[in-house]
């Protein structure tokens, strides 16, 4: 009932009178994809064929002028999934990045549940980014949508240096937590972001993050084939329900036609600092035309505590058919390692997909 009212919902704002519509926006992103999925030795399953979804998403957002030089602005995202109707195995909407904003010459504050600044640190270096099967969301910790964030971004401070500033309000209630992360600003997440023209550097770091244990691991298709999972968790989310921090550092290049990133990151376990994951990605994408561009990506996490391994090696082609559509192809491999001497697990998948933006 409640998707049939948000369907009904969003069809009547965007069939409003242009009065209703003049402050909003309708954007999104579907992004189909057949892919081959091979699971190897351990890994619980053999060739499948599975149309993805690839966190295609829309979305309405837009403000107004405000007294006193200010602007309210506001964004309602929920991702979709075109290849699937609606009851069947998970819902059709569900809520990515929305909030209500206040900006004005001091930056901008806003509240609701989105991207942490740690996490939206890594999409610049990310080339597979939101290409389910490919994107660094499969190997390291701080991937992170919270609920309940308040996030302060100031004005771009000599034509440089932005930083964000965010809080979680836990509600006394921290997913997979102890249970004490019940103030303010218990859990923070900074990012400071340097943009030098044609290169960038951005150094993060979250304390308390309650958000990682046990949502990230190697995407597995689930045995009927439906969905992806998360089914190979590692590090500090497969030893621990604790709070961890993070830091992470990126850097990159954006030339003529070559774009090089770099990611460096080590999550520690709150409660035992032994216990902890360093993760490293590197990824290149070379412009060959206007249109087409090839990509690569290598990514490794390793568990200073115990044998764990995470490793994954993505390559594609991406061809543009306008400024919205493109098609592309691509094939990434995924292993998981456990502990020395026993069964690595691995994922190959190869596939072909299209991504139109609006």
């Amino acid at each position: 009932m409640k998707k049939h009212l948000l369907v009904l919902a969003i069809g009547a704002i965007v069939a409003a009178p242009g009065t209703a519509m003049a402050n909003a926006d309708l954007y999104g992103k579907l992004n189909l994809s057949l892919d081959h999925v091979d699971g190897a030795e351990g890994a619980g399953t053999g060739g499948n064929y599975i149309v993805t979804s690839n966190k295609s998403y829309f979305g309405i957002r837009g403000g107004a002028d405000l007294d006193g030089g200010l602007r309210g602005s506001f964004q309602l995202e929920f991702g979709i999934y075109p290849d699937q109707a609606i009851g069947t195995p998970i819902d059709f909407f569900t809520p990515r990045n929305t909030f209500l904003g206040l900006e004005g010459g001091f930056g901008m504050v806003k509240i609701g549940r989105f991207d942490t600044p740690v996490r939206t640190m890594g999409f610049a270096v990310d080339q597979f980014h939101d290409q389910i099967y490919a994107d660094n969301f499969n190997l390291m910790e701080g991937e992170w949508r919270a609920d309940n964030v308040i996030q302060y971004t100031t004005p771009k401070l000599g034509d440089l240096v932005t930083i964000d500033v965010a809080t979680v309000a836990a509600e006394g209630n921290p997913d997979g937590g102890p249970g004490s992360n019940n103030k303010l600003f218990e859990t923070v997440s900074v990012a400071v972001n340097v943009d030098l023209g044609e290169m960038y550097v951005g150094v993060g770091y979250d304390k308390n993050n309650f958000g990682s244990a046990g949502s990230n691991g190697l995407y597995i298709p689930d045995i009927a084939g439906l969905q992806p999972v998360a089914a190979v968790p590692g590090g500090i989310e497969a030893a621990t329900n604790d709070l961890i921090d993070i830091i992470r550092i990126v850097a990159g290049a954006n030339f003529d036609s070559l774009e090089l990133g770099l990611l460096l990151q080590e999550a520690e376990d709150v409660v035992d600092s032994n216990n902890k994951d360093t993760t490293f990605i590197i990824s290149a994408g070379l412009g060959l035309s206007d249109a087409m561009k090839l990509k690569l990506q290598v990514g490794q996490t390793e568990g200073d505590a115990s044998d764990l391994k995470k490793q994954q090696f993505s390559g594609g082609v991406d061809y543009k058919l306008g400024d919205q559509t493109k098609v592309y192809g691509y094939a990434t491999r995924q292993e998981f390692d456990p502990s020395a001497g026993s069964t690595t697990r691995a994922v190959a998948v190869v596939g072909v997909g299209a991504e139109h933006r609006f």
